[in-house]
């Protein structure tokens, strides 16, 4: 096969139109009238095929053949059996078909990806994270909570307080038998009722929480609904999702010594969406099938959750930190079937 080509020698920028014959037994033979000049193709190396742009042999004293006629240089490269797996490659290229369904596929992976990939990926992470990670992200953000809503030292009790909190102590320790969490609790004064969990195991609870509860045990039926976001570690899980980027950096490198630094963002990302409805509407089973267990039922839990309603309840400037909830009715009714499918043990 003859060609038309343009030769650039390697000591000038000087183009030269020549003519280029390829032989089947690999034989480059470039001739003009200046000059002849005969090469080994093993010798060359051929750029591969990339849309109609032009290819190149690259010739042994650096010199450059460019080849424009794409089409035919491809079909000489079939007929000797030439052919690489860049060609399969821009054959793809070539067919919109093709290219229509690669697309097709990308935008289902990607789908598929932030559906299930990057929750269950962020779940992998939260949960094998060393606890001083932990420990530094809770202290960020307990700093950042304490400004953000203002904050002030509790007023209950001191007796008030301890029987809350040995409460707590022995829900932590049925619901996560053999945690290695510092599970503790801390009582805070602020201008609504509110209670939120760090991943550490701190779980921050207000006086006006506890003042809105008619009976002791909606409070711990909230505790334990707290006590399952730090189970699941929700906090981390919800920020490392909404930070797809990073998470994708973990997973590439295994260098998780930053997540610490994602304590600051997770006040952020509370106070303006919450949980996702999902990690809620776990902590609310997880917190059901606690109290089925100690024979309280779920009422307590949906007595409290209609009173301090998280969809109408005003929580100053910072807004509705549980916004993303699902709608209370919703919630309370989940509760119902719960108790209704998995019924309390026989005495």
């Amino acid at each position: 096969m003859t060609l038309s080509g343009t030769y650039y020698a390697a000591s000038s920028s000087r183009a030269l139109e020549v003519s280029v014959r390829l032989e089947a037994d690999g034989t480059l033979y470039i001739e003009s009238p200046e000059f002849n000049r005969v090469e080994l193709m093993r010798t060359c190396p051929l750029s591969d095929p990339l849309g109609r742009m032009a290819r190149h042999f690259t010739l042994p004293d650096g010199a450059r053949l460019e080849i424009t006629d794409v089409t035919a240089l491809a079909a000489w490269e079939q007929s000797c059996g030439k052919r690489t797996g860049m060609h399969f490659v821009h054959g793809l290229e070539s067919r919109w078909r093709w290219v229509g369904a690669a697309v097709l596929f990308l935008l289902v992976f990607m789908a598929v990806g932030y559906i299930w990939g990057l929750p269950f990926a962020a779940k992998r992470i939260a949960m094998r994270l060393p606890p001083k990670i932990g420990a530094v992200a809770t202290d960020q953000a307990r700093a950042i909570f304490t400004r953000l809503f203002d904050f002030e030292p509790s007023k209950l009790s001191a007796e008030r307080r301890q029987k809350i909190e040995q409460q707590f102590q022995t829900m932590a320790a049925v619901m996560e038998p053999g945690n290695q969490r510092n599970y503790r609790l801390e009582f805070f004064a602020a201008l609504f009722p509110n209670a939120f969990a760090l991943p550490d195991g701190l779980v921050c609870i207000t006086d006006e929480l506890i003042e809105e509860a008619k009976d002791d045990k909606e409070i711990y039926g909230v505790l334990a609904h707290e006590i399952v976001h730090v189970r699941e570690q929700h906090g981390l899980r919800s920020v490392l999702q909404n930070s797809a980027v990073f998470l994708i950096w973990t997973l590439m490198t295994g260098d998780i010594s930053t997540v610490a630094g994602l304590g600051s963002a997770l006040p952020a990302m509370l106070a303006e969406s919450g949980y996702s409805r999902g990690f809620e509407e776990e902590a609310d089973l997880g917190a059901a099938a606690y109290m089925i267990q100690a024979g309280w039922g779920t009422k307590p839990l949906a007595d409290i959750l209609q009173r301090i309603d998280p969809e109408h309840a005003h929580l100053g400037d910072v807004g509705e930190a549980l916004s993303t909830h699902p709608l209370t009715e919703k919630r309370v009714q989940a509760l119902t079937d719960y108790e209704k499918t998995h019924p309390a043990p026989a005495p």
